[in-house]
C-alpha cells in the first residue's frame, strides 16, 4: 500500500465501542443502512418496536434516527418507576391478584402525552402551562371529546413543567390513596404491605380483589383516549411530526417483579398511539427480553400475533456486516494519517490458511451481529500496535481473546433464564465441531450433574433443576443433554440438526424453531466456530 510505510496503527486504536452510548463518534461517521431506518422513519408504518439481540444494532439505530428527525429520547431510568416497585400498597394488591395492567398504562399515556405537549408548546414552566391550558380551554367550550382532554390536562397542567419523575410519584400517590380508601374500615393501613395479601383468608381477599379492581377500573382512560384524540386532530400534523424514543428497558431501570408488567403496558401504549398520526412512538427491546415479558405476563385471551405487526426485527447480511467493517476501518486510518479510502481489505491478509477468505473467516465467527463484527476488530488491531497491517498469527491469536469474552458476553445476556449456561457449556470442551449428541457420554453428564448439584443447589433455573434431578435419580440423564442442547441451541452456542433430510438450523438466523422434544441422542449438533477457542474445539 502506498502509506504502509507512514501509517501505523497506535496503542489501544479501535473501529468503535461495541456498547452505542459509547460510539457516537464512529456512529456519526460510520452508520450503515441495513434498510431498517426508512420503515422506522415512516409515521405510516405500524412497526415501531426494534427487535433485535444484543450488538444487533437497536440503539445505534435510534441514535441515527434521533440524528435525522425531531425526536424526543426517553431514559427509563430517569422516570423513577422504582417509586412504583417501592409502594407497599400497590405490592399488597398486586399479591391479592389485582390487576394493575390499567394503571400501568395510564402512566406510559400520561408520560408521553406530557412529553409531546411539552416539545409541541416549549413548555418550561408553570406561567408556560397555564397559558396554554387556558387557551385551550377557551378554544374547545362545544366539543366534548376535546372538552374532557383539556379537563384531564386541568387536573394536572401546573406540574407540565416538572420532572417525568415528579409526575410518575403525584400520579401514583392518588392511585394508593384510592386505593387505600377502598378497603378502609376492613384491612387497617398499616398491614396494606408485601407479604400480608398471602395471609387474608379466600373471602378477604376476594373483597380485596373486587374493591382494587373497582378503583384500577375507574383510572380516567375514557379522558386519556380523549387526549389521544386531540393530539391527533389538533397538535401534530405533517409540520409537527415527532419521535418518541425509547431503549435500555433491558437494563436495571426498575425491580424485576414489576418490569415484565411495565413493558407489557409499554407495548400496548405504543399500539394505541397508532391513532396519532404524526407521532411515533419507538421502543428497542432485546429479543429474549420480549418472550420473557409475554411468557410472564401472559393471560387469558391472550393473542401474541396481535402484536406482531409492530415489530421491526433487526437482520444483517454478510454485505452489509462487510460495509461496517470497511467504513469503520476508514474512518480510523484516515483520523490517523490519510485522505485516501482505506479498507479492512488493505489492512488483512487476503487468507486464513490456504483456502479461507479473512472476511469469511472473521463473520463465520459472528452471530451475524455488527457489535460481534467490531469487537473481534478491535481484538486484532490491538495486537498490531506500531505496524501498519494485521498478519494471520494477530488474528488468531485476537480471536483467542475475542472467542473469551463473547463465551462472558453470552452468560450476560442470558443470565435471567440460564445462570447455569457458562458452566453446563464445559460438556462442549474439547468436542469435535461437528458431532452426535449421543458422543457426549453417560458418565460425562451424570459427574457433570453431581458436580452441578453440589456446587448450585440453590439455583432454580431450568439446567440447573434438571442436573439435580439426574443427580438424585428422578429423570435419566438423556433429559438434561436434551435440555441443555436446546439452550445451547437457543442462546447461539450450537447449531442442530433434528432430521437426517434437513440442513443444520440456528436461532440467529431466524426463529427459533426447534423444541427439546425434537431433540434425540440421534441429534447432530455443529459449535459455532464464534467458540472454538474457548471450548477447545479443533475445526480438524
Amino acid at each position: 500500500m502506498a502509506y504502509a510505510d507512514k501509517f501505523t496503527f497506535r496503542k489501544h486504536a479501535s473501529i468503535g465501542a461495541a456498547a452505542a452510548e459509547e460510539d457516537s463518534r464512529f456512529l456519526s461517521e460510520c452508520f450503515v443502512d441495513n434498510g431498517d431506518l426508512e420503515p422506522l422513519a415512516d409515521c405510516t408504518d405500524r412497526r415501531r418496536i426494534v427487535l433485535g439481540r444484543t450488538g444487533a444494532g437497536k440503539s445505534a439505530l435510534l441514535y441515527r434516527l434521533a440524528e435525522e428527525q425531531d425526536a424526543i429520547v426517553i431514559k427509563p431510568e430517569t422516570l423513577s418507576f422504582n417509586y412504583i416497585t417501592n409502594s407497599t400498597v400497590l405490592q399488597f394488591f398486586l399479591e391479592a391478584g389485582v390487576k394493575l395492567d390499567l394503571f400501568f398504562k395510564l402512566l406510559w399515556r400520561h408520560v408521553f402525552t406530557v412529553e409531546l405537549l411539552k416539545w409541541r408548546y416549549d413548555l418550561n414552566s408553570k406561567a408556560d402551562t397555564e397559558t396554554l391550558i387556558g387557551r385551550l380551554k377557551n378554544r374547545f367550550t362545544r366539543d366534548a371529546h376535546k372538552k374532557r382532554a383539556v379537563n384531564y390536562l386541568l387536573q394536572w397542567g401546573d406540574q407540565f413543567w416538572e420532572e417525568t419523575e415528579y409526575r410518575i410519584k403525584e400520579i401514583t400517590q392518588r392511585v394508593e390513596r384510592d386505593l387505600c380508601a377502598s378497603v378502609a374500615g376492613r384491612i387497617p393501613a398499616a398491614a396494606l404491605r408485601a407479604g400480608t395479601a398471602s395471609k387474608l383468608s379466600e373471602e378477604e381477599k376476594a373483597e380485596v380483589v373486587q374493591r382494587g379492581k373497582s378503583v384500577v377500573n375507574s383510572i380516567q382512560m375514557r379522558e386519556l383516549t380523549d387526549v389521544l384524540q386531540f393530539l391527533n386532530e389538533d397538535v401534530f400534523d405533517a409540520d409537527h411530526r415527532v419521535y418518541v424514543l425509547i431503549d435500555k428497558l433491558d437494563e436495571n431501570w426498575v425491580d424485576e417483579s414489576f418490569r415484565y408488567l411495565l413493558i407489557r403496558s409499554l407495548i400496548e401504549t405504543v399500539r394505541d398511539f397508532l391513532q396519532v398520526r404524526n407521532v411515533k412512538i419507538i421502543a428497542a427491546l432485546r429479543t429474549d427480553l420480549i418472550e420473557r415479558v409475554f411468557r410472564f405476563t401472559r393471560d387469558a385471551g391472550f393473542q401474541e400475533e396481535k402484536y406482531r405487526s409492530l415489530y421491526l426485527a433487526l437482520r444483517w447480511n454478510r454485505t452489509q456486516l462487510l460495509s461496517v467493517l470497511n467504513k469503520r476501518v476508514n474512518y480510523l486510518v484516515r483520523q490517523t494519517y490519510t485522505k485516501q479510502r482505506v479498507g479492512y481489505v488493505d489492512l488483512v491478509p487476503a487468507k486464513i490458511g490456504k483456502d479461507e477468505n479473512t472476511a469469511e473467516y472473521l463473520l463465520d465467527r459472528t452471530l451475524m451481529r455488527p457489535r460481534e463484527l467490531i469487537e473481534f476488530f478491535n481484538s486484532i488491531i490491538e495486537l498490531a500496535a506500531t505496524r501498519p497491517a494485521v498478519t494471520k498469527t494477530m488474528i488468531l491469536e485476537g480471536e483467542g481473546l475475542y472467542s473469551k469474552n463473547r463465551m462472558r458476553s453470552l452468560q450476560d445476556e442470558w443470565i435471567s433464564d440460564y445462570p447455569s449456561l457458562i458452566e453446563c457449556a464445559a460438556l462442549l470442551k474439547r468436542r469435535k465441531p461437528v458431532f452426535r449428541l449421543h458422543e457426549i457420554s453417560k458418565a460425562q453428564v451424570e459427574d457433570f450433574c453431581l458436580d452441578h448439584a453440589i456446587a448450585d443447589g440453590a439455583r432454580s433455573d431450568l439446567l440447573s433443576a434438571q442436573a439435580r434431578a439426574v443427580a438424585e435419580g428422578i429423570i435419566p440423564w438423556t433429559h438434561f443433554l436434551s435440555a441443555a442442547a436446546h439452550v445451547f441451541y437457543l442462546t447461539g452456542v450450537v447449531g442442530l440438526k433434528t432430521e437426517h433430510h434437513e440442513g443444520y438450523q440456528w436461532a440467529h438466523e431466524g426463529p427459533a424453531t426447534i423444541v427439546a422434544d425434537t431433540i434425540t441422542m440421534e441429534t447432530g449438533v455443529k459449535i459455532h466456530p464464534m467458540f472454538h477457542r474457548v471450548l477447545g474445539v479443533s475445526p480438524r
